[in-house]
Protein backbone atom coordinates (compact mmCIF):
# COMPACT_ATOMS: atom_id res chain seq x y z
CA UNK A 1 0.00 0.00 0.00
CA UNK A 2 0.96 3.69 -1.13
CA UNK A 3 2.03 5.81 1.63
CA UNK A 4 -0.27 8.67 2.68
CA UNK A 5 1.59 10.55 5.21
CA UNK A 6 4.53 11.65 6.21
CA UNK A 7 5.01 9.33 9.37
CA UNK A 8 4.03 6.13 7.42
CA UNK A 9 6.69 6.56 4.78
CA UNK A 10 9.10 7.32 7.16
CA UNK A 11 8.28 3.99 9.06
CA UNK A 12 8.27 2.44 5.42
CA UNK A 13 12.33 3.17 5.07
CA UNK A 14 12.32 1.48 8.68
CA UNK A 15 13.93 -1.94 8.73
CA UNK A 16 10.05 -4.74 10.60
CA UNK A 17 12.57 -4.38 14.18
CA UNK A 18 13.33 -0.93 13.97
CA UNK A 19 9.65 0.36 13.88
CA UNK A 20 9.02 -2.07 16.67
CA UNK A 21 10.67 -0.09 18.54
CA UNK A 22 9.69 3.27 17.48
CA UNK A 23 6.37 2.30 18.22
CA UNK A 24 7.27 1.16 21.77
CA UNK A 25 9.29 4.18 22.82
CA UNK A 26 7.29 6.53 21.09
CA UNK A 27 3.67 5.74 21.47
CA UNK A 28 4.29 4.99 25.22
CA UNK A 29 5.22 8.43 25.55
CA UNK A 30 2.06 10.06 25.35
CA UNK A 31 0.78 7.12 27.71
CA UNK A 32 3.43 7.94 30.22
CA UNK A 33 1.82 11.27 31.58
CA UNK A 34 0.21 11.25 34.85
CA UNK A 35 -3.01 9.25 34.54
CA UNK A 36 -4.84 12.21 37.24
CA UNK A 37 -4.87 14.04 33.94
CA UNK A 38 -6.35 11.58 31.83
CA UNK A 39 -9.15 10.66 34.54
CA UNK A 40 -9.52 14.13 34.08
CA UNK A 41 -9.94 14.57 30.70
CA UNK A 42 -11.66 11.30 29.64
CA UNK A 43 -14.55 10.65 31.46
CA UNK A 44 -14.95 8.32 34.92
CA UNK A 45 -14.15 4.82 32.47
CA UNK A 46 -11.06 6.29 31.48
CA UNK A 47 -11.93 5.27 27.61
CA UNK A 48 -9.51 6.55 25.30
CA UNK A 49 -11.72 5.92 22.38
CA UNK A 50 -15.18 7.13 20.75
CA UNK A 51 -18.64 6.72 23.17
CA UNK A 52 -21.45 6.13 21.58
CA UNK A 53 -23.80 8.95 21.52
CA UNK A 54 -27.34 8.58 20.69
CA UNK A 55 -28.21 12.34 21.35
CA UNK A 56 -26.03 15.74 21.24
CA UNK A 57 -26.82 16.16 24.73
CA UNK A 58 -25.39 12.57 26.38
CA UNK A 59 -22.93 13.69 28.32
CA UNK A 60 -19.52 11.53 28.31
CA UNK A 61 -20.10 8.97 31.09
CA UNK A 62 -23.36 8.16 29.25
CA UNK A 63 -22.08 7.80 26.03
CA UNK A 64 -18.62 5.63 27.39
CA UNK A 65 -21.12 3.30 29.03
CA UNK A 66 -23.10 2.70 26.29
CA UNK A 67 -19.48 2.07 24.02
CA UNK A 68 -18.87 -0.55 26.63
CA UNK A 69 -21.94 -1.93 26.90
CA UNK A 70 -21.98 -2.35 22.66
CA UNK A 71 -18.55 -3.97 22.88
CA UNK A 72 -19.18 -6.56 25.40
CA UNK A 73 -22.69 -7.58 23.32
CA UNK A 74 -20.38 -7.91 20.65
CA UNK A 75 -17.45 -9.78 21.98
CA UNK A 76 -19.91 -12.02 23.59
CA UNK A 77 -17.45 -13.47 26.47
CA UNK A 78 -18.86 -16.53 27.91
CA UNK A 79 -17.66 -18.73 30.82
CA UNK A 80 -14.22 -19.86 30.99
CA UNK A 81 -13.29 -17.80 27.83
CA UNK A 82 -10.12 -15.72 27.35
CA UNK A 83 -10.63 -12.04 25.80
CA UNK A 84 -6.92 -10.20 24.89
CA UNK A 85 -7.19 -6.72 24.67
CA UNK A 86 -4.27 -5.09 22.52
CA UNK A 87 -3.53 -1.63 23.51
CA UNK A 88 -5.43 -1.83 26.40
CA UNK A 89 -4.59 1.37 27.98
CA UNK A 90 -5.72 1.72 31.80
CA UNK A 91 -8.13 -1.10 31.54
CA UNK A 92 -11.94 0.05 30.59
CA UNK A 93 -12.86 -3.02 28.47
CA UNK A 94 -10.85 -5.67 30.37
CA UNK A 95 -12.57 -4.23 33.85
CA UNK A 96 -15.97 -4.03 32.08
CA UNK A 97 -15.70 -7.43 30.77
CA UNK A 98 -14.08 -9.13 33.98
CA UNK A 99 -17.38 -7.24 36.12
CA UNK A 100 -19.78 -8.53 33.85
CA UNK A 101 -18.94 -12.01 32.63
CA UNK A 102 -16.82 -15.13 34.05
CA UNK A 103 -14.35 -14.64 31.65
CA UNK A 104 -10.53 -14.10 31.91
CA UNK A 105 -8.81 -11.53 30.31
CA UNK A 106 -5.35 -9.89 29.28
CA UNK A 107 -4.45 -6.56 28.11
CA UNK A 108 -1.29 -5.71 27.00
CA UNK A 109 0.19 -2.07 27.06
CA UNK A 110 3.36 -0.39 26.07
CA UNK A 111 2.60 2.06 29.05
CA UNK A 112 3.99 1.40 32.41
CA UNK A 113 1.89 3.78 33.97
CA UNK A 114 -0.99 2.62 32.36
CA UNK A 115 -0.47 -0.92 33.50
CA UNK A 116 0.02 0.02 36.85
CA UNK A 117 -3.10 1.82 36.95
CA UNK A 118 -5.42 -0.82 35.50
CA UNK A 119 -4.19 -3.29 37.60
CA UNK A 120 -5.22 -0.93 40.85
CA UNK A 121 -8.31 -0.73 39.18
CA UNK A 122 -8.85 -4.26 39.21
CA UNK A 123 -7.61 -4.80 42.50
CA UNK A 124 -10.46 -2.14 43.62
CA UNK A 125 -13.13 -3.97 41.83
CA UNK A 126 -12.17 -7.44 43.05
CA UNK A 127 -11.55 -8.94 39.63
CA UNK A 128 -7.79 -9.38 39.98
CA UNK A 129 -8.10 -13.21 39.70
CA UNK A 130 -9.01 -12.99 36.21
CA UNK A 131 -6.72 -10.04 34.78
CA UNK A 132 -3.59 -10.47 33.67
CA UNK A 133 -1.64 -7.20 31.78
CA UNK A 134 1.30 -7.38 30.18
CA UNK A 135 3.76 -4.84 29.40
CA UNK A 136 4.78 -5.41 25.64
CA UNK A 137 4.46 -4.61 22.03
CA UNK A 138 2.05 -6.94 20.07
CA UNK A 139 5.06 -8.95 18.39
CA UNK A 140 6.55 -9.98 21.61
CA UNK A 141 3.73 -11.78 22.82
CA UNK A 142 3.52 -15.50 22.00
CA UNK A 143 0.40 -16.33 20.74
CA UNK A 144 -0.44 -20.43 20.72
CA UNK A 145 -2.38 -21.41 17.89
CA UNK A 146 -6.35 -21.46 19.16
CA UNK A 147 -5.46 -20.29 22.12
CA UNK A 148 -8.30 -17.06 22.30
CA UNK A 149 -11.67 -16.80 21.99
CA UNK A 150 -11.97 -12.72 21.76
CA UNK A 151 -9.64 -10.34 20.58
CA UNK A 152 -10.16 -6.36 21.04
CA UNK A 153 -8.05 -3.56 20.12
CA UNK A 154 -9.98 -0.11 20.94
CA UNK A 155 -8.05 3.44 19.57
CA UNK A 156 -4.92 1.12 19.27
CA UNK A 157 -4.70 -0.63 15.93
CA UNK A 158 -3.34 2.60 14.35
CA UNK A 159 -0.27 2.68 16.11
CA UNK A 160 0.60 -0.57 14.71
CA UNK A 161 1.95 0.08 11.32
CA UNK A 162 2.66 -3.74 10.32
CA UNK A 163 -1.23 -4.96 10.49
CA UNK A 164 -0.90 -7.79 7.82
CA UNK A 165 1.46 -9.25 10.88
CA UNK A 166 -0.95 -8.28 13.47
CA UNK A 167 -4.26 -9.76 11.46
CA UNK A 168 -2.66 -13.03 10.44
CA UNK A 169 -1.34 -13.55 14.14
CA UNK A 170 -4.38 -12.71 15.52
CA UNK A 171 -6.50 -15.14 12.88
CA UNK A 172 -4.21 -17.85 13.85
CA UNK A 173 -4.93 -17.01 17.45
CA UNK A 174 -7.90 -17.32 17.43
CA UNK A 175 -10.22 -20.47 18.31
CA UNK A 176 -12.86 -21.38 15.65
CA UNK A 177 -15.64 -18.82 16.03
CA UNK A 178 -14.03 -16.16 17.70
CA UNK A 179 -14.49 -12.74 17.65
CA UNK A 180 -11.88 -9.71 16.64
CA UNK A 181 -13.25 -6.43 17.47
CA UNK A 182 -11.78 -3.12 16.23
CA UNK A 183 -12.73 0.41 17.07
CA UNK A 184 -10.43 2.79 15.37
CA UNK A 185 -9.82 5.72 12.97
CA UNK A 186 -9.38 5.64 9.09
CA UNK A 187 -9.04 7.88 6.37
CA UNK A 188 -11.66 7.95 3.54
CA UNK A 189 -10.53 5.99 0.42
CA UNK A 190 -11.07 9.62 -1.44
CA UNK A 191 -8.63 11.77 -0.33
CA UNK A 192 -10.07 15.07 1.78
CA UNK A 193 -7.24 17.70 2.63
CA UNK A 194 -3.59 17.16 3.12
CA UNK A 195 -2.75 14.05 4.77
CA UNK A 196 0.86 15.39 4.62
CA UNK A 197 0.73 18.80 5.92
CA UNK A 198 1.77 20.06 9.14
CA UNK A 199 -1.34 18.98 11.33
CA UNK A 200 -1.36 15.70 10.36
CA UNK A 201 2.14 15.53 10.88
CA UNK A 202 1.42 17.28 14.66
CA UNK A 203 -1.30 14.37 15.39
CA UNK A 204 0.54 11.35 14.40
CA UNK A 205 3.85 12.35 15.25
CA UNK A 206 3.96 15.15 17.95
CA UNK A 207 1.48 14.31 20.12
CA UNK A 208 0.74 10.35 19.79
CA UNK A 209 4.21 8.72 18.34
CA UNK A 210 3.50 6.99 15.54
CA UNK A 211 -0.21 6.84 13.45
CA UNK A 212 -1.16 4.85 10.42
CA UNK A 213 -4.56 5.25 9.12
CA UNK A 214 -6.06 3.17 6.41
CA UNK A 215 -9.25 3.35 4.67
CA UNK A 216 -11.84 1.05 5.57
CA UNK A 217 -11.97 -0.94 2.36
CA UNK A 218 -7.92 -1.61 3.03
CA UNK A 219 -8.89 -2.81 6.49
CA UNK A 220 -11.19 -5.08 6.28
CA UNK A 221 -9.57 -6.36 3.58
CA UNK A 222 -5.88 -7.16 5.36
CA UNK A 223 -8.53 -8.81 7.97
CA UNK A 224 -10.38 -10.97 5.32
CA UNK A 225 -7.10 -12.17 3.79
CA UNK A 226 -6.05 -13.30 7.78
CA UNK A 227 -9.26 -15.89 6.70
CA UNK A 228 -11.37 -13.70 9.13
CA UNK A 229 -15.16 -12.66 8.05
CA UNK A 230 -16.43 -9.79 8.25
CA UNK A 231 -19.64 -9.23 10.30
CA UNK A 232 -20.39 -5.39 11.56
CA UNK A 233 -19.15 -2.54 10.43
CA UNK A 234 -20.55 0.80 12.54
CA UNK A 235 -20.07 4.59 11.97
CA UNK A 236 -19.15 6.51 14.84
CA UNK A 237 -17.92 9.46 13.14
CA UNK A 238 -20.24 11.97 14.69
CA UNK A 239 -20.04 9.89 17.80
CA UNK A 240 -16.06 10.64 17.88
CA UNK A 241 -16.60 14.74 17.55
CA UNK A 242 -19.06 14.61 19.82
CA UNK A 243 -16.94 12.55 22.06
CA UNK A 244 -13.57 14.57 21.19
CA UNK A 245 -15.62 17.73 22.30
CA UNK A 246 -16.44 16.69 25.63
CA UNK A 247 -12.27 15.71 25.97
CA UNK A 248 -11.62 19.22 24.92
CA UNK A 249 -14.17 21.17 27.58
CA UNK A 250 -12.74 19.06 29.98
CA UNK A 251 -8.99 19.86 29.28
CA UNK A 252 -10.30 23.64 29.28
CA UNK A 253 -11.95 23.28 32.71
CA UNK A 254 -8.59 21.58 34.47
CA UNK A 255 -5.90 23.73 32.36
CA UNK A 256 -4.40 24.66 35.70
CA UNK A 257 -4.14 21.58 36.96
CA UNK A 258 -3.00 19.66 34.07
CA UNK A 259 -0.37 22.56 33.55
CA UNK A 260 0.82 21.48 36.69
CA UNK A 261 1.41 18.21 36.38
CA UNK A 262 2.92 18.25 32.98
CA UNK A 263 3.96 21.81 31.74
CA UNK A 264 2.98 22.06 28.19
CA UNK A 265 0.91 19.43 27.56
CA UNK A 266 -2.57 20.62 28.05
CA UNK A 267 -1.25 22.45 25.10
CA UNK A 268 -0.63 19.43 22.97
CA UNK A 269 -4.03 17.39 24.42
CA UNK A 270 -5.67 20.84 22.98
CA UNK A 271 -4.12 21.24 19.71
CA UNK A 272 -4.02 17.58 18.55
CA UNK A 273 -7.90 16.99 19.54
CA UNK A 274 -9.25 20.43 17.79
CA UNK A 275 -7.32 19.50 14.55
CA UNK A 276 -8.55 15.68 15.20
CA UNK A 277 -12.22 17.01 15.56
CA UNK A 278 -12.33 19.31 12.78
CA UNK A 279 -10.83 15.98 10.39
CA UNK A 280 -13.97 14.19 11.50
CA UNK A 281 -16.16 16.61 11.59
CA UNK A 282 -15.60 17.18 7.84
CA UNK A 283 -14.91 13.74 7.45
CA UNK A 284 -11.46 13.88 6.07
CA UNK A 285 -11.32 10.95 8.78
CA UNK A 286 -14.07 8.50 9.82
CA UNK A 287 -14.26 6.48 13.04
CA UNK A 288 -15.54 2.72 12.12
CA UNK A 289 -15.72 -0.12 14.70
CA UNK A 290 -15.76 -3.51 13.52
CA UNK A 291 -16.86 -7.23 14.49
CA UNK A 292 -14.87 -10.02 12.22
CA UNK A 293 -15.32 -14.00 13.26
CA UNK A 294 -13.27 -16.66 12.80
CA UNK A 295 -15.29 -19.50 11.43
CA UNK A 296 -19.29 -20.03 11.92
CA UNK A 297 -20.78 -16.54 13.94
CA UNK A 298 -22.47 -17.51 17.09
CA UNK A 299 -24.12 -14.22 17.46
CA UNK A 300 -26.93 -12.80 15.54
CA UNK A 301 -25.84 -9.95 14.60
CA UNK A 302 -29.52 -8.24 14.64
CA UNK A 303 -29.96 -9.50 18.42
CA UNK A 304 -27.38 -7.90 20.75
CA UNK A 305 -28.41 -7.99 24.12
CA UNK A 306 -27.54 -4.32 24.41
CA UNK A 307 -29.33 -3.23 27.98
CA UNK A 308 -32.03 -1.29 27.11
CA UNK A 309 -31.05 1.48 30.30
CA UNK A 310 -28.47 2.06 27.84
CA UNK A 311 -29.66 2.06 24.34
Amino acid sequence: MPARTIAERDALARPAEAQREHERRLVADHYEHNPEIFAMVLGRELLYSTGAFLHDDDDLDTAQDRKLARVAAKLDIRESETLLDVGCGWGSILLHTAQHTSGRVWGVTLSARQREVALARAEACGVSDRVRIDLAHIDDLTLAPESVDAVVFSGSIVHMHNRESVYERVACALRPGGRLLVSDCFFPQQVRGNREGRATEYIFVTALGYCRLLSLSEELGLMERAGLDVLHVEDLTRSYVLTVNRWIDNVRRHRDRIDALAPGFAQILQTYMTIGRLSFHRRSALEYMILAVKGHPRVQVGAWPIPSSLA
